[in-house]
């Protein structure tokens, strides 16, 4: 009887112990964002006056994709889960002048990664105009890739399906 209750128990930490690694591996982890900056030419001089969007815009019209033509309520979401797919690599590829250090855009993308929203667009719902401050591409965990915009409170980024999707984001500071 005393056997037995010890190769139970010693079973039982067996199971716990080979349940540990498994969790910890499930756990989300925070994506890397590094720099990796386009070199500029004579013709592209200027990233950051570029028509905000332009990198989301080109995955809706190369894969047909399109959505509700109003936002989709929802409880509120991170932008990294609203991704689809768990994200290895932001790569900043421009950003603007007005950033006074390279560390101050990549703790921007990481808190953006985090801000949770409640409404998410499939089209551009604003009519002002906005100019690129931020173009990254989004590495995702099985390879694929992705882009994320930033001007100011505008946010466009394609998910792991190649949907363009929208949104406003109020930073408090």
């Amino acid at each position: 009887m005393l056997r037995s209750l010890h190769s139970f128990f010693a079973v039982l930490v067996l199971v716990v112990l080979a349940s540990l690694p498994a969790y910890a591996q499930n756990k989300p982890q925070n994506p890397k964002v590094v720099l990796d900056l386009k070199k500029q030419t004579p013709t592209n001089d200027s990233p950051h006056l570029e028509k905000f969007g332009k990198t989301c815009d080109p995955f809706n019209q190369k894969f047909g994709k399109s959505g509700p033509p109003a936002n989709r309520p929802m409880k509120p979401t991170s932008i990294a889960e609203l991704m689809g797919a768990p994200i290895e690599v932001v790569k900043i590829r421009s950003y603007g002048r007005g950033w006074k250090n390279p560390e101050d855009v990549q703790n921007l993308i990481t808190k953006l990664l985090k801000t949770q929203t409640p409404e998410v667009y499939t089209y551009e719902p604003w009519a002002e105009a906005a100019f690129a401050d931020i173009i990254a591409t989004v590495q995702f965990s099985d390879h694929s890739e992705g882009t994320l915009e930033v001007s100011g409170v505008h946010v466009c980024f394609s998910d792991h399906s190649r949907l363009a999707l929208w949104l406003r984001v109020f930073r408090n500071k």
